[in-house]
């Protein structure tokens, strides 16, 4: 089996979500297409697919059993299944049998077998060939994460990094206000907010006014409990906090950006600050200004991996 990877990845992503054709999809691609498709999404894609001669035996059984047909085994006659809601399924599982057991897919990479997803000794399944309930050859191939972005811990280098940051900020409030020390972080806040209005008309020349974003999540750590996380893309990563269940994380610089620049009012990084107290979700939010400018993330949809 040819080498699956990130490329691979990225392009049964696409087709899933539609910003590719998953017509350009190779075999072991559309392998993956099949097992992360959304049924409910139709099964358009699939009418065209089952006709490809490169399709592989494995894939033809995986598509088969996605798409249910033992459901048709409760009926008596072809005329009670078109009467059924689901009948739109039934020619296209019809037309995978007779490809599949006429020996229309040759080849026989990826290993398929029913047995182990989709029936049990309870299932019914009467009307289902007997080829089509049996392992296909090949090596497994199941479905893998399509998916590049993780939330993660930081590691020992990116928690110095964290650190460093905040230190930098804090040395750049005190280029204005001498007196600042960083303890009580509704104060912290108020310093950052002073310390944007004050750079917004001087030359920032080596000052990295970013580095603001790390001592106002650190106010947010502190202050709520939200804890360190990196977003990692597999290529990349970005640095922020995230609230106890995952579900919602800011990230760093934007916000610091978005407020040197005058896209928003500086008032937004107190606003913010204290609207994330308690909140689980975007639902406990009380007002949400805040996702549609890349200040809040929903996270909800990101796996953790220790």
């Amino acid at each position: 089996m040819e080498l699956f990877n990130k490329k691979n990845k990225n392009r049964v992503l696409k087709a899933v979500n539609n910003e590719m054709s998953y017509q350009k999809l190779t075999a072991s691609e559309l392998h993956q297409f099949v097992q992360h498709w959304n049924y409910d999404d139709g099964i358009e894609p699939f009418k065209w697919i089952i006709k490809q001669i490169y399709l592989d035996k494995g894939t033809a059984l995986c598509l088969y059993w996605m798409l249910q047909p033992d459901y048709f085994c409760k009926f008596k006659n072809e005329d009670e299944i078109k009467q059924d809601i689901n009948f739109e399924s039934y020619p296209l599982i019809k037309d995978i049998e007779e490809r599949y057991i006429s020996g229309f897919y040759v080849d026989g990479n990826f290993s398929f077998d029913p047995r182990e997803e989709f029936l049990d000794e309870n299932s019914s399944i009467k009307c289902i060939p007997a080829e089509m309930q049996i392992k296909s050859p090949g090596i497994v191939f199941d479905r893998i994460d399509i998916e590049f972005a993780f939330l993660r811990n930081p590691n020992e280098k990116e928690l110095k990094t964290i650190n460093s940051k905040i230190a930098d900020a804090i040395k750049i409030i005190q280029i204005s206000n001498s007196d600042f020390v960083y303890g009580e972080t509704n104060d912290a806040i108020k310093a950052i907010i002073e310390s944007i209005e004050y750079w917004k008309t001087k030359e920032l020349g080596k000052i990295k006014i970013k580095n603001l974003s790390y001592l106002w999540m650190d106010c947010i750590h502190k202050k709520h409990n939200w804890s360190w996380i990196i977003w990692d893309w597999e290529t990349g990563n970005n640095i922020g906090v995230t609230n106890a269940t995952k579900e919602l994380t800011c990230l760093a610089d934007t916000i610091i950006n978005h407020t040197i620049d005058g896209f928003q009012k500086s008032s937004i990084i107190s606003d913010l600050y204290k609207d994330l107290e308690g909140a689980s979700n975007f639902y406990d939010l009380k007002r949400d200004p805040y996702s549609g400018i890349g200040l809040l993330f929903s996270t909800d949809h990101l796996k953790f991996r220790e």
